[in-house]
């Protein structure tokens, strides 16, 4: 016992009665608090969280979330987690208890019902939630741990009595708590005694089977074991034969130390359980699975030896392992890990152990990591590939950034260089996919070009250097000696090429360049020393050919001048030796081009010299002088003296040279040298013309030619005598300029001797120079060079820190301004993202080829989210609340009308008061009772609400309206064989119901379908003029004016004339005449008032009379002024909003005026639209402007209306808005308002601008996005709701004219009406034990009955998808192969559809697609059976990806068959298909949440529009009243001498009292059951009225004897007499004339 069970005495001392008292209550505390003990450390096994202190378990558990959350543990089913009422108990620790927490109380008793518990344990609800007896809840908890550890579903509770210790004040507080419970303690350890009793059946089944075990294990034969084990009452699961003596030896050592620990127990209980040494089931089951367990551990350990990954796969999924997250196709990454760690185990423990069961988990959840790992790696490889497919560079480098692809690093500035580079690589890869290890070498060497060119454009030649020979770039004949030069030119690349960042080919071809380059520069050289080897042999051969050689890069080198070239050669080098001083000097290469281009020139001279002398030869020869002295000048001759003066002398000597030449003899040789100016032999052919230095074999020179030397030498002599002639001749200042001259030659030839000095001694001097500066410069360069040897090591650390340092610091500024504008970074990024993807959706809308990748990624917007479905039924729930109130305004708008008549005719004494009293109780009780029932949806029955065996001829009805909706022509056609007078009340009640009055796009759509179908079968039909359309009032006109202002146009009119309207009345003292008598009447009351006097003019005059006056006029004046003002107000307000004009009037007016032109070509464009305008403004808007309080275009409260003023205003405004439509001049009677008809001709022409305007709309199809398909692919079926009555009559109208409509024996109606059958009753409907017969009023009942609506799902009877082969539906097929196209290209990859069609399928890819289709099957089940998709393409979901590409390809046959689409570019024509869907899906979207917004603002105006009339009707209930009271109050007044005196008293009501027999002769009172007439005489009735006006209490006396009361209301006797009732009872006996009761009644009470 524990210390806080009370102090120890002496053990001789005795406790007294009352300390052992408060010892055992002391000892019940204890014992209770162990027990809570007990149960929370139970339910934290079972629960996995920590529970309060057992002190406070019992609060804790009165909100019944632990409890229920222990329900969950053991019966899931039953409790799920969801519906937990505040699982996190956050409500409970704000706001405390709540009535909802007793669900989880009440979830947890079911969780024991199911498992089982017997219900003698369970505890009430409020024992828990209201602390009534929390012992027997925590005896219940422990009842219900010892039964679920008996089913092995929970583990055991532990005896806590004696082990735990709780302070004497937790004690103290315990047993306070226990006396409060005032109930007695009850006995925990009789549990299981009272469990075995209470077992059932089954149960004792189970029991005896586990004792039997127990016996059999503790027999020892392994043949009994066996037997008892299979015992199917045993309930146990996994037994396998071959371990039954395992089972055996496992069991006997388990029941023998569960028997050892009994043994050792101590239990204060002298009842023991049996359990207590027996194992119980669980146990039994637990060792079993031990067992299981080690002989599966044992086939995986030689699964594993056997090194068969499959073999290994089918031991680890054995059931006993309870492995988790195994796959098939991971099962060689299983084999691979778990063989490590075998190996590992086998290494750390010294011998070969097989793993347990934790540690085959963890490997396989190592394996499915690394499995996981190596596809995501491919997936990431995958999406690389995508993005390059796409060619977006972002994408790309976001796709080679996914850490998952495990590539190198890489760098987004090198975006473009990314996608430029590796998307041609992709495309030389057979399936045009990269690996992941070409992407590896491929990023790794693209990544090293992205640095280099970092470097080349930070200027940066250390990283430079760095980069370029790492070997991940891979580039190649790197000559360090060259990096500079290799900089150099790839800088100048990269500025010159354009292009952010240079490529690998770039790259390699500058540094290509450079080597290239440096070659040629080597071969340059090494051609250089083989001419300078040539000119040292003084070979002219050999130096010919070494100039003509590539390699030297010489140019103008031609092989005729190959003497020249060596001999100016020769004398360059010489001349450079004498220079340098140094003999050995070679030419280089500029010398030598120098010298070639000289040895050009000199050949060049040469030629133009010879050729020269040759026309001085035959000049000479021809004798003329002037041609000589011509030929002589020519500079090419080089000849010098010629004077123009000297032309014969020249002639003459030369001709005489030449004679005697040719006196000497002519050899006649064709040769002739010329001497050059250094003194080299040019040799020249007369006849050839051409020259060569080298000497010809065999040359003799022409003795007859007269060469330079000889011309030179004549003209010398010739020009000298000149010379002499002329000097003389000369003035003096020529010998001044002689000696000037000399003088000069003087002075240069000093200057010559000094510059020759010093040219003769600069090689020597330059050459000491060059040698002393070389020295200089070598012994700096190796000192410098050994201390970097020594020190190395250091500067390569220096140089790396610095080269560190920048790099950081570059970096650190970096993403400081990254972080300074992270803002504007992501801002940027999104807008590229959005550009993207706006470019790309752009795309998939404006082309008209859109390519499937584009066509995939926007494949998903098709599938149906949560958010579409709960949009659908937020929709869906809307409409019907719209519709319904649509009708009970409608109704109660009727019903208004008809009180405003009734009681417009009793001010006008045209009906009884009774009448309108009447109407306006039964208007009360509608508002009241009948109309709330109507908005109440949950009154509102649907097909499941009516009999059973009507079920099926409803859904014929479904078929049949749905038929009537979608096919307009039906009821087109059936409006105008109806007379018109019903056609308005078949419209009101039957086609806006059937359409739900518009309140979505598809009805509104079909609606409008019915209206234009509608029309133009009446012009086609009725219209014989055009005007007949104004003047004719055509029903569908009424019908679309009627719809479209009061169903969907209500609020157009308001937002369109609404303000304009508003600003006229506001202005009160704007009174608009243009009555010119009313104008004058005016006048002269006005000068009357003012005056005081009576006015001269005489008060009836005529309208010409009245203009006469210039008052009269002025004001007219004003009043036209005024009101053109108020009509451009009015009119602005209508040709601004042209937008707000519903757009099913606008596109009926479009059909009104092309079927008059179709019909009516003849006709005028101008009368055309005068008749638009008739439809549009005429019929639709002017009611709304002469009265805008009848068409809420502005609203009134409840009483109120508009003023006369205020009415003529509206009225003249409109007056001439209507005169302007029609093109409507004032004349006759009108003729003073003749200065508004120019007016009214400049308004024409805006109304006419304005009615164009309206008629261009676009097709309902595009306007509501919906095309033949669009029915088939709806989300929502459509729901009509449509009373009893209705469809009963619209069935009658159907038979009655079948013929009419139904002229075709095919027709799909007649077939549909012969499904409905015969025209059913109210009866036949709601069934026959719904009304009884007998019954007096079941007239009315059937009537109530009529009104009763139901829901019906419309569905179409000719399903698309029911096709068969001799009977094929494209529009089905081509529906079904597109949802098929789509699940197969957004799982398979391809760039065409055919590629897709063609190619495998790998496992991945199937278990993607079945995973996607896993998805939409579970948001399949989570959709309304409203919504849910075709059966038909639910079953193609369920097909295979290689089947559903089967199908498709056999699908695109049968469209191609049919025509749908056109070979050979069928698959082209489908994925455009898919594109528009997928862009109408979008449409579809943004126009639901429109309609949904519309549709609440609609609401909206719906329930202000009730509450007004709620208003009227409460204001009209105030009239009648009142009336009442005022009809009371003239029966009070006796005469007027009693009311003189009796003012300021209550009068008091007179009683009318009448026997039964003087009733009975006034026909008042027709009979008393059971009392004969002759006893007539012996009742008297009292008629005493009371204080409150129309009601009387009626007392009945027999022979003085009060016998019975009646009370009765004069209103209810009214409403009697409206409904035709002419008899009534009273007192259940007595029968009375209702029409003469009244009678007697309005005389005598209400003098009538």
């Amino acid at each position: 016992m524990t210390e806080s069970c009370g102090q120890t005495r002496s053990g001789y001392e005795r406790l007294t009665a009352e300390e052992m008292d408060e010892q055992r209550i002391q000892n019940v505390a204890y014992q209770y608090l162990c027990r809570l003990e007990e149960a929370k450390r139970w339910m934290e096994a079972c629960l996995s969280e920590e529970l309060p202190a057992p002190t406070e378990l019992e609060e804790g558990l009165r909100n019944g979330v632990l409890l229920a959350k222990l329900g969950n543990c053991f019966a899931p089913k039953a409790v799920p987690l969801k519906k937990i009422y505040d699982l996190d108990q956050e409500r409970y620790k704000a706001t405390g208890l709540q009535f909802r927490h007793t669900d989880n109380i009440n979830f947890w008793r079911n969780a024991m019902v199911e498992v089982g518990l017997p219900s003698i344990f369970h505890p009430e609800t409020t024992d828990i939630y209201d602390k009534k007896n929390m012992p027997r809840v925590v005896y219940c908890i422990h009842a219900l741990s010892y039964y679920l550890f008996r089913l092995g579903l929970a583990p055991q509770i532990h005896d806590l009595y004696g082990k735990v210790k709780f302070t004497e004040e937790e004690i103290n507080n315990m047993k306070l708590e226990l006396d409060k419970y005032g109930i007695q303690m009850p006995a925990f350890s009789k549990i299981g005694g009272i469990l075995a009793n209470e077992l059932s059946v089954d149960e004792a089944a189970v029991h005896a089977a586990v004792i039997a075990i127990n016996e059999a294990v503790e027999g020892g034969c392994v043949e009994d074991t066996a037997r008892a084990l299979r015992n199917p009452n045993a309930m146990l699961t996994n037994l396998q034969e071959h371990l039954m003596a395992v089972y055996q030896e496992m069991l006997r050592q388990a029941r023998s130390e569960k028997a050892a620990k009994a043994y050792m127990k101590i239990n204060g209980s002298h009842e023991k359980d049996i359990y207590e040494e027996y194992l119980t089931q669980g146990e039994i089951q637990d060792n079993i699975n031990r067992v299981n367990v080690r002989a599966a551990v044992e086939q995986v350990d030689e699964a594993l030896e056997s090194g068969d990954a499959l073999v290994l796969l089918s031991a680890l999924q054995a059931p006993s392992l309870g492995l988790r997250g195994l796959l098939r196709d991971y099962s060689p990454w299983y084999l691979e890990t778990l063989a490590s760690d075998r190996e590992q185990k086998a290494l750390d423990m010294g011998s070969v152990e097989p793993l347990d069961r934790d540690e085959l988990q963890e490997g396989i959840t190592v394996a499915n990591e690394e499995a996981q790992r190596s596809q995501t790696m491919q997936q990431a490889i995958k999406r690389i590939n995508e993005a390059l497919h796409r060619g977006d560079a972002r994408q790309t480098v976001r796709a080679l950034m996914d850490p998952d692809a495990h590539l190198p690093d890489v760098f987004p500035f090198a975006a473009e260089l990314y996608q430029r580079e590796l998307a041609p690589l992709q495309q030389q890869c057979p399936e045009a996919e990269l690996g992941q290890e070409e992407l590896f070498v491929a990023v790794e060497m693209l990544s090293a070009v992205a640095l280099i060119n970092q470097a080349v454009e930070a200027r940066d030649i250390g990283a430079f250097c760095a980069t370029l020979v790492s070997a991940a770039a891979g580039l190649a004949d790197i000559d360090d000696g060259l990096i500079q030069r290799y900089f150099e030119e790839l800088c100048d690349l990269k500025k010159n090429s354009g292009r952010a960042l240079l490529t690998w080919n770039d790259l390699q071809g500058g540094l290509n360049a450079v080597n290239a380059a440096a070659q040629e520069e080597h071969d340059q050289i090494l051609a250089i020393g083989i001419i300078n080897q040539a000119l040292s042999h003084n070979d002219p051969q050999k130096t010919l050919a070494a100039l003509l050689l590539p390699s030297s890069g010489l140019e103008e080198v031609q092989p005729g001048n190959g003497r020249r070239y060596h001999d100016v050669l020769i004398k360059a080098r010489k001349r450079k030796a004498e220079l340098s001083r140094d003999p050995g000097a070679e030419l280089w290469l500029a010398d030598i081009q120098d010298g070639v281009r000289l040895a050009n020139q000199d050949t060049h001279r040469a030629l133009k010299m010879c050729l020269g002398l040759a026309a001085v030869n035959q000049a000479v020869k021809d004798g003329k002088p002037a041609q000589t002295v011509r030929v002589l000048r020519l500079p090419e001759v080089a000849l010098r003296s010629v004077v123009g003066e000297c032309a014969a002398a020249y002639q003459a000597e030369l001709t005489a040279l030449l004679r005697a030449k040719t006196a000497g003899g002519d050899n006649r040789s064709p040769w002739m040298r010329t001497k050059t100016q250094d003194g080299s032999s040019y040799y020249f052919h007369l006849q050839r013309l051409e020259g060569s230095w080298d000497r010809p074999q065999g040359f003799v020179q022409n003795s007859v030619f007269l060469a330079h030397d000889e011309v030179q030498a004549i003209l010398n002599s010739v020009t000298a005598a000149h010379s002499r002639d002329v000097q003389w001749k000369a003035n003096t200042h020529l010998v001044v300029a002689l000696q000037a001259r000399a003088r000069g030659f003087l002075v240069r030839r000093r200057l010559a001797e000094r510059l020759h000095f010093l040219n003769t001694q600069l090689p020597a001097i330059i050459t000491i120079q060059s040698h002393w500066k070389r020295f200089l410069q070598q012994r700096a360069y190796r000192e410098r060079l050994q201390y970097l040897y020594r020190n190395w090591r250091a500067i390569v650390k220096i140089q790396a820190t610095v080269k560190m340092w920048l790099a950081r610091r570059k970096y650190l500024a970096r993403m400081k301004y990254f972080r300074r504008h992270v803002g504007a970074i992501i801002r940027i990024q999104a807008f590229f993202r959005a550009n993207r993807a706006r470019e790309e959706y752009r795309m998939l809308v404006h082309s008209t080829n859109p390519p499937l990748s584009v066509v995939r990624k926007f494949a998903h917007l098709l599938e149906l989210g949560d958010n579409d479905i709960r949009q659908e039924g937020e929709l869906l729930r809307l409409r019907e609340e719209v519709v319904r109130t649509i009708r009970s305004n409608q109704q109660l708008e009727a019903d208004l009308d008809i009180m405003d008549l009734k009681i417009g005719l009793l001010v006008r004494n045209r009906v009884t008061l009774q009448e309108v009293v009447s109407h306006c109780k039964k208007l009360t009780k509608k508002n009241k009772e009948q109309l709330a029932d109507m908005m109440d949806l949950n009154k509102h029955k649907g097909l499941k609400s009516l009999s059973k065996d009507n079920r099926e001829k409803l859904e014929a009805y479904q078929h049949l309206f749905y038929l009537l909706q979608t096919q307009p022509q039906y009821l087109a056609q059936l409006i105008f064989l109806m007379p018109q007078n019903k056609s308005t009340s078949f419209m009101e009640t039957v086609i806006f119901t059937l359409f739900n009055y518009g309140s979505d796009c598809r009805e509104a759509y079909l609606l409008l379908q019915l209206f234009t179908t509608a029309l133009r079968h009446e012009i086609k039909v009725k219209v014989d003029q055009p005007q007949q359309v104004v003047t004719g009032n055509p029903t569908v006109i009424k019908m679309l004016v009627s719809f479209y202002r009061h169903a969907r146009g209500q609020n157009a009119l308001q937002d369109i004339l609404g303000p304009a309207i508003r600003e006229v009345l506001q202005d009160r003292s704007l009174s608009i005449r243009t009555d010119p008598v009313e104008i004058y009447k005016t006048w002269i009351n006005q000068s009357e008032s003012q005056t005081g006097h009576k006015s001269s003019l005489p008060y009836e005059v005529s309208a010409e009379q009245a203009l006469s006056h210039p008052e009269v006029q002025q004001r007219l004046d004003i009043a036209i002024t005024n009101l053109k003002t108020l009509t451009d107000r009015v009119l602005h307000a209508i040709t601004t909003n042209l937008h707000k004009l519903p757009y099913g009037l606008r596109y009926t007016a479009k059909v009104l005026r092309d079927a008059l032109q179709e019909k009516f070509p003849q006709a005028s464009e101008e009368d055309l639209y005068k008749i638009v305008g008739n439809l549009v403004y005429y019929r639709y808007m002017n009611p709304a402007v002469v009265a805008p309080d009848g068409f809420d275009v502005v609203e009134f409260s409840a009483g109120s209306a508009l003023l006369p003023d205020q009415r003529r205003t509206l009225g003249s405004v409109a007056r001439v808005l209507q005169q302007a439509a029609a093109l409507k001049h004032f004349h006759g009677d009108s003729a003073h308002l003749r200065a508004l008809n120019d007016y009214i001709t400049h308004t024409h022409a805006k109304f006419r601008k304005f009615l164009k305007a309206a008629c261009d709309v676009p097709e309902p199809g595009e306007r509501f996005n919906i095309d033949e398909y669009s029915e088939m692919v709806i989300l929502n079926k459509p729901l009509v709701y449509i009373s009893i009555s209705e469809l009963i009559n619209t069935h009658k109208l159907l038979l009655e004219h079948k013929d009419s409509l139904c002229q075709d024996p095919s027709d799909p109606l007649l077939e549909l009406l012969r499904d409905v059958g015969r025209v059913p009753s109210i009866q036949d409907i709601i069934g026959e034990g719904a009304v009884n017969s007998a019954d007096p009023n079941a007239e009315q009942t059937l009537a109530q009955y009529g009104k009763l609506e139901v829901s019906l799902t419309l569905t179409s009877k000719f399903d698309v998808f029911r096709s068969t082969d001799d009977r094929p539906d494209a529009k089905g097929i081509l529906l079904s192969t597109k949802q098929l196209i789509i699940d197969v290209i957004r799982t398979q990859p391809g760039d065409t559809l055919r590629e897709v069609l063609r190619a495998s399928v790998s496992k991945d890819q199937e278990a993607q697609h079945g995973w996607m289709m896993h998805r939409r099957a579970q948001r399949d089940a989570r959709t309304p059976e409203k919504m849910k998709r075709n059966q038909s393409l639910i079953a193609d979901g369920n097909l295979s990806l290689e089947e559903k590409k089967r199908k498709i390809q056999r699908s695109l046959r049968r469209l191609e068959a049919l025509s749908v689409l056109t070979p050979p570019d069928s698959e082209n024509q489908i994925l455009q298909l898919i594109a528009k869907d997928i862009r109408h899906q979008r449409l579809y979207r943004q126009r639901r949440q429109a309609e949904l917004v519309k549709l609440k603002q609609t609401l909206h105006s719906l329930h202000c529009k009730s509450s007004f009339h709620s208003e009227q009707v409460d204001y009209y209930s105030q009239y009648i009243t009142t009336c009442l009271q005022n009809l009371t109050a003239k029966n009070g007044k006796v005469n007027g001498k009693k009311a003189a005196d009796s003012k300021g008293k209550k009068s008091k009501q007179p009683t009318l009292t009448y026997t039964a027999a003087r009733l009975h002769e006034k026909g008042v009172l027709l009979e008393i059951e059971d009392l004969p007439i002759t006893q007539f005489k012996n009742v008297i009735f009292d008629i005493v009225p009371s204080e409150e006006g129309g009601t009387f209490l009626v007392k009945a006396r027999f022979m003085g004897v009060d016998m019975e009361r009646f009370p009765l209301k004069y209103q209810d006797l009214l409403q009697l007499q409206y409904e035709g009732v002419a008899v009534m009872k009273m007192f259940d006996k007595a029968k009375v004339n209702v029409n003469l009761l009244i009678f007697l009644l309005n005389k005598k009470f209400f003098k009538k």
